[in-house]
């Protein structure tokens, strides 16, 4: 990045932006893209990062290099605050398989369930792997109260802004206009061609960097489980 772009980037004293969602929704790829296109000078380090489900809990000693973006994984109301917010919302299929292949969030008595066995068992985290409680929850359930309750915040405060992990893989200009408009309007906006790309899997245990990855493993049968769980909810938004 040259000189006279950093001219218009925020300054350091400013509060940073920091990134909330479900756990497995792309946390680590919008905290990249935040970090690249509007926070490139500054030291986002944060080290050593603890992660993972309650009962193993692991400690990553390298960090995460945009560690200081991360706002957490709690519901809504534990965010009731006037702190600048991008909630990142994922397909909540995708959300679900993530969570069932990545090691380290699920019980080690689940790690041998199937996906569709997976699916249609109680969770026994809330909102963080790391926050114990009684199983009372599967994890499309889990998903789906913890994207309204953010939906819900959104609508209620101006602080809080909503962003597709779908959308900003496939449209990442109007991601960053999003992004801009909310929360850097008295910086420069820069065109498609000056924005930073993010083109490679990131994070504690990183994904491809696709959407749809459910697609490949998911059959008939969870299709019309994983429908009759969201409209049972009355859940409007197309997936």
């Amino acid at each position: 990045m040259n000189f006279f772009k950093r001219l218009f980037l925020p300054k350091a004293s400013d509060n940073l932006v920091k990134v909330y969602s479900h756990p497995r929704s792309g946390t680590h790829f919008m905290e990249a893209f935040l970090a690249q296109n509007f926070y490139p000078d500054q030291n986002l380090d944060m080290t050593p990062i603890t992660w993972g489900h309650w009962s193993n809990r692991k400690v990553k000693h390298e960090g995460n290099p945009y560690g200081k973006l991360f706002g957490n994984h709690y519901f809504a109301d534990r965010n009731e605050n006037s702190l600048p917010k991008i909630y990142m919302m994922r397909d909540g299929r995708s959300v679900a398989y993530s969570v069932w292949k990545t090691p380290n969030f699920v019980h080690p008595d689940l790690e041998s369930l199937s996906f569709s066995e997976f699916l249609r068992t109680k969770i026994d985290w809330y909102g963080t792997p790391s926050k114990r409680v009684e199983p009372n929850q599967t994890i499309l359930e889990h998903w789906y109260a913890h994207v309204e309750s953010w939906k819900a915040l959104e609508k209620a405060n101006d602080n809080v802004l909503l962003i597709n992990y779908e959308d900003l893989i496939d449209s990442p200009y109007t991601q960053y206009k999003k992004i801009h408009d909310a929360f850097f309007s008295n910086t420069k906006q820069f065109s498609a061609q000056e924005i930073s790309i993010i083109e490679k899997p990131l994070g504690l245990l990183p994904n491809k960097g696709k959407k749809d990855s459910w697609r490949d493993i998911i059959n008939e049968k969870d299709k019309a489980y994983i429908a009759s769980v969201l409209s049972s909810y009355n859940f409007k938004d197309e997936l």
